[in-house]
């Protein structure tokens, strides 16, 4: 049994009169950034995406927060990670165009998320 994913920024990392939001809607499919791959989960906003390490993810554990704020998308992420690792899902993350984003939250929304195991 997998762990609950629950990602939370909150307002003073987003900013003062940014309301807290949660990513805990998922996992909705996985990518492969820097080789290995990645889950995606839902924002409680429904217009930022969380990028989180999956099973077999040497860079574990680690995720990455596409926030989108005043229309456009600042990357972040956190975690204890291996570095060698999660800096090269950060390379590839950061070339993302803001289509490309916006198309990893529309994947979110599509469906509600997996049923629990």
């Amino acid at each position: 049994m997998l762990p609950l994913l629950l990602v939370s920024v909150d307002a003073a990392a987003q900013g003062p009169s940014e309301p807290r939001i949660t990513c805990d809607r998922g996992p909705f499919g996985t990518k492969t950034y820097g080789g290995y791959p990645w889950e995606l989960y839902g924002c409680s906003d429904n217009r930022s995406v969380a990028v989180v390490t999956a099973r077999g993810n040497p860079g574990m554990p680690f995720y990455f927060l596409f926030a989108e704020r005043n229309g456009q998308y600042q990357l972040s992420g956190e975690g204890t990670g291996r570095p060698e690792f999660t800096r090269k899902a950060y390379d590839d993350l950061r070339r993302l165009s803001p289509q490309d984003i916006q198309a990893l939250v529309k994947e979110t929304l599509k469906a509600g998320p997996r049923p629990s195991q």
